[in-house]
């Protein structure tokens, strides 16, 4: 059984997540347009694993100097924009986003990613907020 099996069947059902709901070996992150929660044990400073549950999508334009990000959407569909290009996913779909690359998603969608190397908060930049409205 996957670690993200349960999460992926409650997000199906439009189940909220919470702290209590993920576990104590996750940690959940509720940004609001998204959720993401992060294994505590599995990942290294080399890689690292992470789930998804988009609301609406990622509340920022960002890259990362350092990490390649690859995105698998496990249920839903969604826009991911990569350095200006539009990209559309659905459930199914792979994307590579290469270090120092632009980039943001918006759509409902499941999704699992992992970075290599792993996240460190130094090398994530922030190039501006996404807010989204009724209509997006």
């Amino acid at each position: 059984m996957n670690k993200f099996d349960k999460l992926i069947e409650l997000c199906k059902q439009n189940i909220p997540l919470s702290q209590e709901i993920v576990g104590d070996d996750m940690i959940f992150i509720d940004r609001g347009s998204f959720q993401l929660i992060i294994p505590k044990d599995g990942n290294t400073d080399e890689h690292g694993d992470f789930f998804v549950c988009s609301k609406e999508g990622h509340d920022c334009l960002s890259k990362n100097i350092e990490s390649t990000h690859v995105y698998n959407v496990i249920d839903g569909e969604g826009t991911f924009i990569v350095d200006g290009k539009d990209i559309n996913v659905n459930q199914g779909s792979s994307i590579v986003i290469p270090p120092n690359t632009p980039f943001t998603y918006k759509g409902k969608m499941i999704m699992t990613f992992t970075m290599e190397p792993n996240f460190k908060e130094e090398n994530d930049v922030f190039i501006e907020k996404i807010t989204y409205n009724k209509e997006d």
